[in-house]
C-alpha cells in the first residue's frame, strides 16, 4: 500500500482533489489532506509517505521549503508540485531535485493530474521491485546462501520418505547447491577431537569453518562438496562426482573413480588440518554412495560408529560398509531424525493455527507404528520428543495454567515405555486438539474485539482524523495489512463504513437537531460545506435540506427529536 500526502492552504482546492482521488480507481493508495505546510511536516514526522501531491506557494513554508523536510526525513518519497501560475524561478528549483517528479499547473486539469500521480505509483513500484532485487543479489544472497544451504541440507538428511527428485533439485538450484537429486551421494563426517584452547563459540565457529573449506578444497579437485555444521563439534560433508564428468562416463565407473580419489584424500584433508589448524580432526565416510532417502539412515550409522569404535578422541579414519545393514533390518535403523522433524511441522502448524496439524501427528503416528517402536529405548526417546513438543507449545502460547486446570497435565508423568501405545496417542491427540481449539477460539475472540474496536473509534470519531493510519494505530496494525484484513472479514472497505456512519449521523442531525448546515457538515469531519451536500446528494439522492423538509419524514422526525431528548 501507498500513501499520498496532498497539500494545498485553499480548501476549496484541497478538497476537490482529495475528494477526486478518494473516487479515482487506485488500488491501495492512502490519501492525506492537510492545509499547512507545518501540518505535512507533523504527518511527515508520524507516517511514510510516498508521494506529497503539494501547492508551491503557501504562506510560511512554501513548496521548495517543505521539499527539504521531505527529503531529510523520506528519501525515497516522490513530489508532484502544483501551482496557479507558470513561474519559471520555482520550475527550474524544482525540476533540479530528484525526488520530484512533475511540476503542474493547476489549470491543467484533474485528469492530467491523475496521470501524474499514476505515473508515480507505477515508478515507485519498479524501484521496489529493482532495487530489492539488485540490492539482494548483489548484496544479501552471497551472505545468506551458506545458511540456506546448511538449513536445506540438515532437513534432507532427516528425511526418511521415498523423495521426488524433481521437486528436491528444485530446491537445490534455488540455492545454488552443486548437487544433484538424481543421482546418489556419498556422505561423511568429520569430527574435531581436541579443541585445545579453542573454548569459545565464535572461536569454534571459525575453527569449523576452517576444516570445512579445508576439506571443499581439496575433495573439490575431483568432487562436488558441501561442508554443513552437523552439530557444535561435528561437520557433515555430502559428495558427488564433478557435474561436469557426469554426462561424459557411465555413472557406475564414475563413482568407482570418484569413491577411490574421496577416500584416499581424506588422509591429506587429515594432515592439512594438523599442519594449519593444529587440529586434531576424525574422519568416518561411507564406504557406498546412498540415495537421498537413505541418507538419514546412513548419517545415524557414521554417527555410531564415531563413538562405538575403539580409540575415542583420537585422531580416527574410519570407512563404514553400510550396505551390511539395510535400512529396514532392525534395531540399528531407527525412525528418529524423521519424528523429530514431523514434531517440529505439528509445534509449528499448531502455533500458527493451521488445521494440517493433524496430518503432522498421523503421519508421526505412522512413523511410529499403531502399537509403538519394540525397542524401549526407541520408545522412549519419541515420548520424551512428542512430550517435550506439548511442553514447549503450551509454553509459548502461555497456556500452561489452564492445561494443568482443564486438561490434567501432570497425567503425563505416568506415561511411560509401559504405557499402551493406543493409551498415549490418545492422551497427546486429545491434548493437540484442545490446544488447537483454543487457538482458534482466541483469534475469533480477538477478530471480533479489534471490529469492534474499529468501529467505535470511527462511530466517536467521526468529525476527526479518519485515515487509515490513523485508526491503524489505534488497533496496532500495520496499515495495508488492516485495509486488507478489514475487506476480508467484513466484505466491505474500511472507507465505504465511514462513509455509511457519516451518512447515518448525518440523517440523525437533519431530522433530530436544528443545526444549521455548516454546523452538521463540521461534526462529520467535512471542512467545506459543499463537499457534504455533494456527499450527501450523491448518497441520498436528494440535497439534506430537501431530506430534512420531506413530508414522509415528519413521523421520523418527531420519532428522533423524542430520542434525543430523552
Amino acid at each position: 500500500m501507498q500513501r499520498m500526502m496532498i497539500v494545498d492552504d485553499e480548501p476549496v482546492i484541497l478538497d476537490g482533489l482529495y475528494e477526486f482521488f478518494s473516487k479515482a480507481d487506485f488500488a491501495d493508495l492512502e490519501i492525506l489532506k492537510v492545509y499547512s505546510a507545518a501540518d505535512a511536516i507533523d504527518w511527515l514526522n508520524t507516517v511514510k509517505i510516498d508521494i506529497v501531491l503539494s501547492d508551491i506557494c503557501m504562506p510560511g513554508i512554501d513548496g521548495m521549503q517543505l521539499i527539504q523536510e521531505i527529503v531529510d526525513r523520506w528519501p525515497r518519497c516522490k513530489v508532484i508540485l502544483l501551482t496557479g501560475h507558470d513561474e519559471f524561478n520555482y520550475a527550474h528549483q524544482a525540476i533540479r531535485n530528484p525526488c520530484v517528479v512533475d511540476y503542474l499547473l493547476k489549470t491543467e486539469g484533474m485528469e492530467r493530474i491523475r496521470t501524474s500521480v499514476s505515473q508515480t505509483l507505477e515508478k515507485i513500484s519498479s524501484e521496489e521491485n529493482f532495487n530489492y532485487q539488485a540490492k539482494w543479489f548483489r548484496d544479501k544472497l552471497p551472505r545468506a546462501l551458506p545458511q540456506l544451504q546448511q538449513q536445506l541440507m540438515l532437513d534432507v538428511q532427516k528425511r526418511t520418505e521415498r523423495m521426488d527428485w524433481l521437486g528436491l533439485q528444485d530446491e537445490f538450484d534455488a540455492i545454488q547447491l552443486p548437487l544433484r537429486a538424481a543421482s546418489l551421494v556419498l556422505p561423511m563426517i568429520l569430527r574435531i577431537e581436541n579443541w585445545r584452547n579453542y573454548e569459545t563459540a565464535s572461536d569454534r565457529s571459525l575453527i569449523r569453518y576452517a576444516v570445512a573449506n579445508i576439506a571443499e578444497e581439496f575433495l573439490g579437485d575431483k568432487a562436488e562438496v558441501k561442508a554443513i555444521d552437523l552439530d557444535p563439534g561435528t561437520i557433515a560433508c555430502f559428495v558427488q562426482p564433478k557435474n561436469d564428468t557426469v554426462r561424459s562416463e557411465r555413472e557406475d565407473e564414475l563413482w568407482v573413480k570418484t569413491l577411490r580419489f574421496v577416500h584416499g584424500t581424506l588422509e591429506s584433508v587429515q594432515q592439512a588440518c594438523g599442519k594449519c589448524l593444529q587440529m586434531s580432526v576424525s574422519m568416518i565416510v561411507s564406504e557406498q554412495a546412498v540415495a537421498w532417502q537413505e541418507l538419514n539412515y546412513t548419517m545415524n550409522r557414521l554417527r555410531l560408529a564415531i563413538y562405538g569404535s575403539p580409540g575415542l578422541g583420537m585422531e580416527k579414519l574410519l570407512r563404514v560398509n553400510v550396505s551390511e545393514a539395510g535400512p529396514s533390518s532392525g534395531p540399528v535403523q531407527n525412525p528418529l531424525g524423521a519424528a523429530d522433524l514431523l514434531l517440529d511441522y505439528l509445534k509449528q502448524r499448531l502455533l500458527e493455527r493451521d488445521a494440517d496439524w493433524s496430518c503432522s501427528f498421523r503421519k508421526w503416528i505412522d512413523l511410529s507404528g499403531e502399537d509403538g517402536p519394540a525397542d524401549s529405548f526407541v520408545r522412549l526417546r519419541l515420548l520424551s520428543g512428542l512430550s517435550g513438543t506439548l511442553l514447549q507449545t503450551l509454553q509459548e502460547l502461555g497456556l500452561m495454567e489452564e492445561a494443568h486446570r482443564t486438561m490434567d497435565l501432570s497425567r503425563m508423568l505416568y506415561l511411560n515405555v509401559h504405557t499402551h501405545w493406543s493409551e498415549i496417542i490418545a492422551f497427546y491427540h486429545a491434548f493437540f486438539e484442545w490446544i488447537f481449539s483454543k487457538r482458534s477460539d482466541t483469534y475469533k475472540h480477538d477478530e471480533s474485539h479489534i471490529l469492534s474496536m474499529i468501529h467505535q473509534y470511527i462511530k466517536s470519531h467521526l468529525a476527526n482524523d479518519l485515515s487509515l493510519t490513523r485508526i491503524a494505530r489505534e488497533v496496532s496494525l500495520n496499515p495495508s495489512y488492516l485495509s486488507r484484513w478489514y475487506k476480508k472479514t467484513t466484505g466491505k472497505g474500511i472507507s465505504d463504513y465511514i462513509l455509511e456512519k457519516k451518512m447515518e449521523r448525518s440523517k440523525e442531525l437533519l431530522l433530530g437537531t436544528a443545526l444549521k448546515m455548516h454546523e452538521i457538515s463540521n461534526q462529520l469531519g467535512f471542512t467545506d460545506q459543499h463537499y457534504f451536500f455533494r456527499f450527501f446528494k450523491k448518497t441520498a439522492g436528494c440535497t439534506p435540506q430537501e431530506f430534512r423538509e420531506q413530508p414522509d419524514m415528519i413521523r421520523i422526525k418527531q420519532q428522533v427529536e423524542m430520542i434525543f431528548t430523552r
